[in-house]
């Protein structure tokens, strides 16, 4: 049994499947999504509170952290974004956030510039970029949930993809990824479904799971295996996904 989730403004890891998790930092602040470099460094968004989430696109005061999973030693890798709940990873090293409770997407190149309202998108959360690194996908959670998709040569003009349908509309999509064809798959917190798109339609491939926040496939040759996909929420719990595994693994 998972233990119950804790709110104590602190990184985690869970050394193998079926391990309790281990703090792995102090308290670094409301911390929101996680990507992993190249080189295994944790990329940490902070500011993800109300407040800060509130006031994150006139005030981008929130820092993106740099952890060692091996020490748990915390940098600062960049700073004035908005309240950050979401983060991507592009294959270049470009690194996008997400504010839930206002519209800008920042930025972050590899040389450390920092945009905090490179694009808008209303009530963006899930964040993830395309396999060749042209385009980032979006979800809004409210109001009209769905999944846009950001040229990047022209974040000015953000494009909705995919909408969800009229009895979606509470459904509360949140985390998002990529499956190994470059599929988007989303996490639903209110209607507790993953949903993956298909043929530009959202398709549940997995029920049953409600709170669920975020989703990532494992990459390791055991424990949390390559091609498996895992589910992560509020409960405190993470769960395997059958659903959304990647076949011919």
């Amino acid at each position: 049994m998972s233990p119950p989730p804790t709110y104590a403004g602190r990184l985690s890891a869970i050394p193998a499947r079926g391990s309790p998790p281990g703090a792995l930092t102090g308290d670094v602040g409301a911390n929101g999504g996680i990507v992993v470099r190249a080189d295994g460094q944790l990329l940490v968004g902070t500011g993800n509170d109300l407040a800060h989430s509130l006031t994150g696109d006139l005030f981008p005061t929130s820092r993106l952290l740099r952890v060692d999973p091996d020490s748990g030693a915390v940098s600062t890798y960049a700073s004035g974004l908005g309240g950050i709940d979401g983060v991507a990873l592009a294959p270049d090293g470009t690194v996008y956030t997400t504010t839930l409770g206002g519209r800008n997407i920042g930025r972050v190149t590899p040389d450390g510039r920092v945009d905090p309202a490179w694009a808008r998108v209303p009530q963006p959360n899930g964040i993830a970029v395309s396999p060749d690194g042209g385009e980032v996908y979006v979800v809004q959670t409210t109001v009209a949930p769905g999944l846009y998709r950001i040229p990047v040569g022209d974040p000015a003009h953000p494009r909705l993809w995919v909408s969800a349908g009229l009895f979606d509309a509470l459904a509360l999509p949140d985390g998002l990824t990529l499956d190994g064809r470059g599929r988007p798959l989303i996490a639903t917190h209110a209607a507790g479904e993953i949903w993956r798109v298909e043929d530009g339609r959202l398709c549940s491939v997995e029920s049953g799971l409600r709170l669920s926040t975020q989703i990532a496939y494992g990459h390791g040759d055991r424990g949390f295996s390559a091609g498996r996909l895992y589910r992560a929420g509020v409960d405190g719990k993470v769960y395997e996904v059958p659903g959304g595994a990647e076949t011919g693994r």
